[in-house]
Formats: C-alpha cells, sequence, structure tokens
C-alpha cells in the first residue's frame, strides 16, 4: 500500500469513527444515540429524550399521562429536556424548561448495545420539592457509568403542572407520580433491548425524589414496577411530601386568572388556556416569603374521587395497615440535612429577619401552616423555639438552629418511616446517616457550616457545581458509594466498605444506624432515636398519626 492510500484508510477509518454512535431499536421505534466519558475514562452510550409519554399540552394538560406513540425512521436520542418550571432563586430567577417534557435518558455502559446482557438497572428521580430540578442538572450519569449496570434517569411533570388537584374525577391529582409510574413501566417493557434486566430494578431518588421513592411502595400503580429501593433524605410521612387541601389551593390559582370556580371543570378548562409560563410566574405571588415559602405549595395529595388512583389514603395510614409494596428499602439522611435552607439565609444574611417575623413565618417554614389551625401558629411556634434555643436568636447558635430544621423537617419522620415499615414488611429496611464533609466545592451557600442536604448523592451523581475531578479523599468516599450502588443493584443487600450493614429491628427501641464519617471510618452504631419525638409528636400539628 502507498503511503498515499495507507494515509487515506487512516483518515477514512478516523473519520468513521468520529460519526460512529450507539444504536438500539425498541418497539417505538430505532434510536441512534450518542457516546459520552465516564469520570475514569470509560466510553458508555448515552440514549437523551426518549419519549415515554405523550407531550402534555392542551387537552393533555392536567390530564395523566398516555404512552407516548412511535415515530418513523430513526430518533436522534442526544437531547436532554427539562419540565417546565420557576425558579424562584437569585441570579436564576425565572421560568425555565418546557410543557412538553416528558422524556426519559438511558446510559449504558457499553459501545456497542447487546440486548442479551441482562445487566441490572438503577433508576433515579431528581428532586427539587416537586417544585424545580432536572435530571440534566441534577442526576448526571458520570460516576454511575464507571459500573456494570444500566442508569435511566428521567423528566415528570412538576409543580402546578404535575400536581394540581381539586379532589374529584376532574383532576384527581398525582399526575406527576403517575409519569414516574409510566416511566416505570416503560422501562419494564423496554429496558431488555438496551441489555437491562427488567426482574432487576433498584429506585432512587434524592429528596422529593426519596419521598416519591417511597410514595411508589405505598401506590397500586407501583406494583411489580421495581425490586428495591433507596430514598435519600425524604420519605412519604416528610412534611413537605404531602399537600393538604389542594382544591383550596387550585381555587386561588383559578382567582388569580380571573377563573370561574363554580365547578372544577370550568375552573381547569379555563386554566388550560392560560400560558405555560404566565401560569408558573403565579408562583411568585403565591409565596410568602422568599418566592420559595411555602416549600411546596403543590405536590403530592391524597386521591379522591379517581379510577386510576396513585395514593389512595394518607401515607401514614396505608403504611400502618401494611398495604405496601414489599421489596427492600435503604432510607437515608445527611448530618445537617437543614443547611438547605438556613446555609443559604446564612450566607444571606437573613436569620435576623427571620427572627424578627418568626411568628408570622415560622408555620410556613415548619411546613405545619396548613396542619395547624392558625389561631395557634404563634403558639407552636414560640414553643419550637424555646425549646431549642430557649428563646434566644438563631444566630446564638447555628448548630442548634440546624438541629431544630433538620429533625422538623427530615428526621422526625424518617424515624417514624423506620419503625414502622420495618413492622409491617417482611423485606428488611436499612438506614444510614451521612457525616462526611466533603472537600468539593458547595452546592449551596453557607454548606460549610455542616453536612448538608444532598451531599451525599453527589458522590455518585454529577449535580450543578460538581467539580470535573474530585479530592483525593472525596474520591476515595465516591469509589465507597459505587461499590455500595452497584453490589445494593446487583444482590439487594447493601453494604459499606465491607461492614455488615444491620436491618432495622422491627421490635428493638433502638435503631441500627450505619454512621459514614469518612473513607476510612464506617460503623453500625445504636441511636434510641434520630429526633425529640415527644416534643414534636405533643405540639398540635395534624399530620401522620395526629391526621388519622
Amino acid at each position: 500500500m502507498s503511503a498515499m492510500m495507507f494515509l487515506l484508510f487512516v483518515v477514512l477509518s478516523i473519520s468513521e469513527y468520529a460519526l460512529a454512535v450507539p444504536k438500539a431499536s425498541i418497539p417505538q421505534g430505532a434510536l441512534e444515540g450518542s457516546y459520552k466519558r465516564s469520570y475514569f475514562g470509560r466510553t458508555f452510550s448515552a440514549f437523551e429524550g426518549i419519549p415515554y409519554a405523550k407531550p402534555p399540552v392542551g387537552d393533555l394538560r392536567f390530564a395523566p399521562p398516555e404512552p407516548a406513540d412511535g415515530w418513523e425512521g430513526v430518533l436522534k436520542a442526544d437531547k436532554m429536556y427539562m419540565c417546565e418550571q420557576y425558579i424562584p432563586y437569585p441570579i436564576v430567577e425565572g421560568i425555565q424548561g418546557q410543557e412538553d417534557c416528558l422524556y426519559l435518558n438511558v446510559y449504558v455502559p457499553r459501545e456497542e448495545i447487546d440486548g442479551n446482557e441482562n445487566l441490572d438497572v438503577v433508576v433515579h428521580i431528581h428532586g427539587g420539592a416537586f417544585m424545580i430540578g432536572a435530571p440534566v442538572i441534577m442526576a448526571g450519569p458520570e460516576m454511575v457509568m464507571d459500573k456494570d449496570f444500566i442508569f435511566v434517569n428521567f423528566n415528570y411533570r412538576l409543580n402546578i403542572m404535575g400536581f394540581l388537584s381539586t379532589e374529584d374525577d376532574v383532576v384527581s391529582g398525582n399526575n406527576g407520580l403517575k409519569d414516574q409510574t409510566m416511566a416505570l413501566q416503560w422501562i419494564k417493557d423496554n429496558i431488555k433491548y438496551f441489555g437491562g434486566n427488567p426482574a432487576s430494578v433498584t429506585l432512587t431518588g434524592l429528596s422529593a425524589g426519596g419521598a416519591s421513592v417511597h410514595l411508589h411502595y405505598l401506590s397500586p400503580l407501583s406494583k411489580g414496577l421495581f425490586h428495591r429501593g433507596w430514598a435519600q433524605s425524604g420519605t412519604a410521612l416528610s412534611p413537605w411530601a404531602i399537600t393538604e387541601r389542594p382544591l383550596d389551593k387550585a381555587k386561588r390559582l383559578a382567582r388569580y386568572f380571573n377563573c370561574d370556580i363554580s365547578s372544577s371543570q370550568i375552573m381547569v378548562d379555563c386554566l388550560r388556556k392560560v400560558d405555560a409560563k404566565t401560569l408558573l410566574m403565579s408562583l411568585k405571588a403565591m409565596a410568602v416569603y422568599l418566592n420559595t415559602v411555602p416549600i411546596t405549595p403543590f405536590g403530592p395529595s391524597v386521591e379522591k374521587g379517581s379510577n386510576n388512583t396513585f395514593l389512595p389514603d394518607l401515607p401514614y395510614r396505608l403504611l400502618k395497615e401494611g398495604k405496601i409494596n414489599d421489596v427492600p428499602l435503604i432510607v437515608s439522611n445527611t448530618k445537617d440535612e437543614a443547611v438547605f435552607p438556613i446555609g443559604i439565609m446564612v450566607a444571606l444574611d437573613l436569620l435576623d429577619d427571620l427572627d424578627k417575623k418568626w411568628n408570622i413565618l415560622g408555620a410556613y417554614m415548619m411546613d405545619c401552616h396548613d396542619t395547624v389551625y392558625k389561631k395557634q401558629w404563634k403558639e407552636v411556634t414560640t414553643k419550637i423555639k424555646q425549646h431549642f434555643l430557649q428563646g434566644k436568636p438563631f444566630t446564638s447558635d447555628i448548630p442548634v438552629t440546624l438541629k431544630l430544621f433538620s429533625e422538623r423537617l427530615w428526621f422526625l419522620d424518617t424515624e417514624k418511616t423506620l419503625r414502622l415499615q420495618s413492622k409491617v414488611a417482611k423485606s428488611p429496611v436499612y438506614f444510614y446517616l451521612y457525616k462526611y464533609m466533603m472537600k468539593l466545592p458547595s452546592m449551596f451557600p453557607g454548606s460549610k457550616i455542616g453536612v448538608g442536604h444532598g451531599d451525599d448523592s453527589r458522590l455518585f451523581l454529577k449535580m450543578f457545581l460538581s467539580p470535573d475531578s474530585f479530592e483525593p479523599e472525596d474520591e476515595k468516599m465516591m469509589k465507597l458509594f459505587l461499590d455500595f450502588v452497584a453490589t445494593y443493584a446487583k444482590t439487594g443487600v447493601p453494604t459499606f466498605k465491607n461492614t455488615t450493614w444491620l436491618p432495622i429491628q422491627p421490635e428493638s427501641e433502638e435503631l441500627d444506624v450505619l454512621s459514614i464519617y469518612s473513607p476510612e471510618r464506617v460503623q453500625m452504631e445504636k441511636y434510641n432515636e434520630l429526633a425529640d419525638v415527644q416534643f414534636w409528636n405533643n405540639l398540635p400539628i395534624r399530620e401522620n398519626e395526629n391526621a388519622i
């Protein structure tokens, strides 16, 4: 071969490789994805932007999802989507995303797709208080693709679009959760074409995603769609996981747009005609503080008048009665969950302002404004502050302020979840408490005041502000998390740094807790309680057992 012919052969070969893309074929049609690189340099296949439901626009706005249609030709699966949302934070405040957003992303740790591999499948549900968020900013695959399992994430409708409810059969509610169920059904039906095992699906989620994971344990619609789960920093019993009086909130929204509220159908027909961006900007007018409080004005709710019910009753009652999808469950928290929002308030110097307005704003910040009678707001907020801070300002003791908010918004109901589920489930229930202060840049302003909300999730998912490379100690912890996820996905039995991880014992007064202090120090510990249960239960808050 002449030098010229050899050079031409090399150029053509390089060009052909550069143009190569991973391909797959599913019943909906043919797919062409793209190649990406994992954290440690592995080439993996990415299929992004696969429709799993019809666009929820027009008459399908506020309606349960319908299966997506197929397509002619080849779908270029290389586009990320974000469901339309109002971002309330300074600098990035505004509307982002699009109403047509029900797409999922499949990541395969291979360059060629083999439909016979039967790889385990890990599915992640992003967080964001059911109001904001998307896989593109909260659940990147780069780190998990260094392990041998298929990873799937997806969008689901948020805020008004996903969780409006008229408390009857017009809009029964929970369409965002029904989106999640349809995505799980799509995975069950189609993941085999990517080399995945539909009989080995591990469901994971952070914050609202964690609460979503746990809600799937309680939903008749989700039975058989997953085989083990991991709820990070959120359960179905969390105070912000269930929206009370959703019809009142729907009517308030309708009045904002001068819609007739004489019947649910007339009201919803009017709201369907409002431009999506205009509709979402109304959330700013509905907030009482910093555009973000209440935390979840539109979220999951108990359904009424529906034949397609995702959540038929209060989560506490369903758990108490053992009406669960009985598969292994891991629940987890970080040591100082309330770094979000307290770290942000510290960074913005707003704790003094909160002190001055506590009797007004406290019920909203504690997410009990709908579960405490308004005439008792001041009594309840005063008792809370007195119990933890003896009436002193929040700035006087930041660790105690963190403890106050962490107990109320996370730990109290984590403990209730662990104790209830371990009693009614045949499958094991595990818990870890993450205490490692990472070196990587902060996700939230002020987060160096503690081990904050979502810090553990950043060790296996690419999130906003994640670095391209970790500090050595953080990288060690990342590898431990990746090993833990891969082992749990394969066996249903979690291990962490070769520590024997004991499940919660239903008849024991003590909780078996896996405490993660550092890559070198991981150990089982006994906790009598995660929060001051007696104090919180004695307050007149009509939630969980007090709501039945």
